[in-house]
């Protein structure tokens, strides 16, 4: 599949089949987001994944999840983020967004619709 096709064809899913998630399949999603890149190579972003029951339904309190066997929260320090030196804007944002993409697409390919 070409690139062009895979932005295509990316979708949202909001219901998941009632079984674990694969790990090898997690594994390639958490290097995706590794890969990124961040604004002057300096990594603001950390994630963390949510994996077990409780800690899914303590989550759902306070996001949507669609009862998704697995979770990843995407954090992003402003405090360690690369600032534009003409009005000290921030790139947390822009960061973390560009990590979130490459984890999504890296599970659009392994498991095309």
């Amino acid at each position: 599949m070409s690139f062009l096709e895979l932005a295509r064809n990316r979708r949202s899913v909001r219901k998941f089949k009632d079984e674990p998630m694969d790990a090898e399949l997690l594994r390639q999603i958490l290097e995706a987001a590794r890969a990124a890149p961040t604004a002057a190579n300096l990594q603001p972003v950390r994630l963390i994944v949510v994996q077990s029951a409780e800690a899914q339904e303590k989550l759902s309190h306070v996001a949507n999840c669609y009862g998704a066997p697995v979770s990843v929260v995407v954090c992003a320090d402003r405090s360690r983020a690369w600032k534009r030196p003409f009005d000290g804007k921030s790139t947390a944002c822009i960061d973390a967004s560009i990590l979130t993409d490459h984890m999504m697409l890296c599970a659009d390919t392994a498991h095309p619709a």
